[in-house]
């Protein structure tokens, strides 16, 4: 079951998004998409299309503090990130937005949190678009329904990944501490690795020296 604990007490966070290629309209600006910043670490990413182009990813943001973020993004850097109750209020609107799509309600929308769920036909094809703020996106029917295929995915992941925040934050405290008395930044890792508090056998510590101190 999904838990109050840890992540749950982050805000959501957006980067806004351009139309994605499942759009008919669309024409891709991957040179001007916005640079995301988070970097996640023991995530999993599954693919929303057939190219992969769009995806729904599921790992922690490095903090501290840390924290367990769902995102769904493009290969262009585009994302919108999300709380596990956000993501939990859109999966239990799932057939409220089945049956918006079924009975094209254009012009309707459902509110979930800071999220707005509006409906489009676009040359023929139904078209979901998620609204919040300034950012904006846009799935097809399919691609949606798909996702919401994966919840039970995501409610396994978090509850993993939600039990080892706290040691995350513990190992960068203190990867930090010890790349603070480094006066050449690129020896870091090398130091870092050869510490007593570096486990070369664990996923966690190889992800977070890769993914934050070898950056």
């Amino acid at each position: 079951m999904y838990s109050a604990v840890g992540s749950n007490t982050r805000k959501n966070y957006y980067v806004p998004l351009q139309n994605n290629d499942e759009t008919p309209s669309f024409t891709k600006r991957c040179a001007n998409a916005p640079m995301h910043r988070a970097v996640r670490i023991l995530g999993r990413k599954y693919a929303l299309t057939r190219t992969g182009y769009k995806f729904l990813k599921i790992g922690i943001n490095v903090g501290p503090p840390s924290y367990v973020e769902i995102a769904i993004g493009d290969n262009c850097g585009n994302e919108l990130t999300l709380s596990i109750e956000t993501w939990k209020g859109l999966y239990e609107q799932r057939w409220n937005i089945q049956n918006c799509l079924r009975n094209h309600c254009k012009g309707n929308s459902i509110t979930v949190g800071p999220l707005t769920v509006r409906f489009r036909t676009i040359e023929n094809a139904k078209i979901v678009c998620l609204e919040s703020f300034n950012v904006r996106l846009m799935m097809t029917e399919s691609t949606i329904l798909f996702m919401f295929n994966l919840d039970k995915c995501i409610e396994l992941a978090f509850d993993q990944l939600v039990g080892i925040v706290e040691k995350v934050d513990t190992k960068f405290t203190r990867f930090s501490n010890i790349s603070s008395t480094v006066t050449d930044a690129k020896d870091i890792p090398n130091v870092i690795c050869a510490s007593d508090y570096f486990d070369k056998n664990q996923l966690l510590d190889c992800e977070l020296l890769a993914a934050v101190f070898c950056a």
